[in-house]
């Protein structure tokens, strides 16, 4: 993600599922706008849900006290209501000069009023989610931001393991800055200490083993992973995602993909394992996977099952 900032536009639309790239992209914004120890004077936040379009708008047209920009923000700007974006719309056909507003969303339809207006007079922030190998690079930028530096294995292994959530990797890199300490090196021994909890483990173990076929191991880390108290559904869509991999990697392979990694987003250590497992399934294999996924979905959903014994049902399918 990258923001357009010099020089700063008369309006920015931050939009995107990913919150900290959000927040990241409206602080930016702020730094690149606001003046040293002006902040209070020219600097004005609305909640989209709560907030007057007319109080929004006379903050963008009100001008900056001693400095050169006023910024004002949106937040959840995918909330205001359709008068209040008319408001907005009027406003962007001839906005002020002196303000930079923020247009903050998690989600938001390009198509509509002011998101639409945008294009044409300032710059649209997508901050949508990584795949694993672009959450990877986040955590080594982010680490050398820290002024602590991670390297390329122990950033690819927290993407893996943790998910591709930038709120959560942020939270384990800050496990992981704590554990090793003033001066000490953040590497794959440090994050295999602090990330791997038994749950985390279990979870790569129940899917490790699925993809390869063993059905034993594969019970005990689902019993592992059911005794810690995860949920059967959380459990099935760790599975479900899994055996999705598994079909995009048997695709890409059988395409000819020579680099995986690249072909699927993934760090090399995972489409290693991604190409050895998949050449375990045939594709109807994986064809009647997806069918039963959608069965047993339905099945834990509706509440009238055994969730244990359904997802028992599910691995010893699978491993068959």
């Amino acid at each position: 993600m990258k923001v357009p900032l010099s020089p700063p536009a008369p309006v920015y639309l931050i939009h995107g599922a990913e919150d900290l790239l959000r927040a990241d992209a409206v602080a930016a914004v702020a730094a690149a706008v606001l003046t040293e120890g002006l902040e209070a004077f020219n600097d004005d936040r609305f909640e989209g849900a709560s907030c007057d379009a007319s109080a929004v708008v006379g903050a963008a047209r009100t001008l900056p006290v001693m400095a050169e920009r006023r910024l004002v923000v949106v937040r959840g700007a995918d909330r205001l209501a359709a008068d209040k974006l008319e408001l907005l719309t009027d406003y962007l056909n001839d906005p002020s000069p002196t303000t930079t507003l923020v247009l903050e969303a998690a989600k938001v339809d390009l198509r509509k009023g002011p998101f639409n207006k945008v294009k044409s007079v300032g710059h649209v922030v997508s901050c949508a989610p990584p795949n694993e190998r672009g959450a990877a690079d986040w955590l080594e930028t982010r680490a050398r931001d820290l002024g602590r530096p991670i390297t390329r294995d122990a950033a690819e292994f927290l993407a893996a393991y943790t998910g591709t959530s930038l709120g959560s990797l942020a939270a384990e890199l800050d496990k992981a800055v704590a554990f090793a300490g003033e001066g000490g090196r953040i590497d794959l021994d440090t994050v295999s200490e602090t990330a791997v909890s038994g749950r985390v483990a279990s979870v790569f173990e129940l899917t490790d083993a699925l993809g390869e076929r063993r059905a034993g191991d594969a019970l005990r880390a689902l019993y592992t992973l059911l005794e810690g108290g995860e949920a059967a559904l959380r459990v099935q869509g760790m599975i479900v995602r899994h055996f999705r991999q598994l079909w995009r990697a048997r695709e890409a392979l059988e395409g000819g993909a020579g680099d995986l990694a690249s072909a699927l987003g993934v760090p090399p250590f995972v489409a290693g394992k991604l190409r050895t497992q998949a050449r375990r399934y045939r594709d109807a294999e994986l064809g009647d996977a997806f069918v039963r996924f959608a069965r047993v979905d339905l099945d834990l959903k509706g509440g009238a099952v055994d969730d244990r014994r359904t997802l028992e049902d599910e691995v010893l399918s699978l491993c068959g």
